[in-house]
């Protein structure tokens, strides 16, 4: 007799510990309601309580068809196509469609429009400069002034002639004389080179 209840017990725990082992957790239960809301976070057009929704319906028909231990056991695949399934059928239920979400036509940088690129001349040329080491005037009236980076200041008179910007540097007694080859020049910088040293090559910049 006393084999016959032990039997029973051992039969009875061994069911209750099959059927605890077999039951989702509530963690396990959070998880898969947030693996879906997951899964339509692409579908933009969604409100958040129809996502809330068919969430709610993908985990109720995921625990409700599958126990933890059988669901756990299927390979990829197979979990795969549970997924699309039990979403598919959710979506349909709450009547909310998923569509793929359009996707967005790559946008084209707008073009920069390019800094009109003009003939240097003594016109164009006056106002404020500023190169890779110096900062300097070019005045309508001839005359020109350069601050250099130590804080030297000279001053003399230029002119401009087929690309060609020369700058007379006044002295004491006599004026020394710098010939520019202008390579470039737009509105806004001109690249002067220096004729007896090509290394000598400076970016000025028109400060406003």
């Amino acid at each position: 007799m006393l084999k016959i209840i032990f039997s029973i017990l051992m039969l009875t725990f061994l069911f209750f510990s099959s059927s605890a082992q077999n039951s989702w957790t509530k963690d396990e239960r959070s998880n898969i309601y947030n693996e879906c809301v997951g899964f339509l976070g692409k579908y933009v057009h969604l409100s958040p309580e129809q996502k809330e929704t068919v969430s709610l319906c993908y985990l109720d028909e995921i625990t409700k068809k599958y126990n933890r231990n059988d669901y756990q056991n299927k390979i990829e695949v197979e979990v795969k196509k549970i997924r699309e399934t039990t979403l598919t059928l959710c979506s349909k239920n709450v009547g909310v469609e998923l569509a793929e979400p359009k996707k967005e036509e790559p946008k084209v940088p707008a073009k920069r429009e390019k800094t009109s690129e003009l003939k240097a001349s003594k016109q164009n040329l006056v106002g404020y400069w500023k190169d890779d080491e110096n900062e300097f005037w070019l005045f309508e009236t001839g005359d020109y002034k350069m601050i250099y980076q130590n804080g030297k200041i000279v001053k003399g008179t230029w002119k401009i002639d087929n690309e060609q910007l020369t700058l007379y540097k006044e002295k004491l007694l006599w004026s020394s004389e710098k010939v520019y080859k202008i390579l470039i020049y737009t509105t806004d910088k001109f690249v002067y080179q220096s004729l007896k040293s090509k290394s000598d090559t400076f970016t000025a910049t028109r400060i406003k």
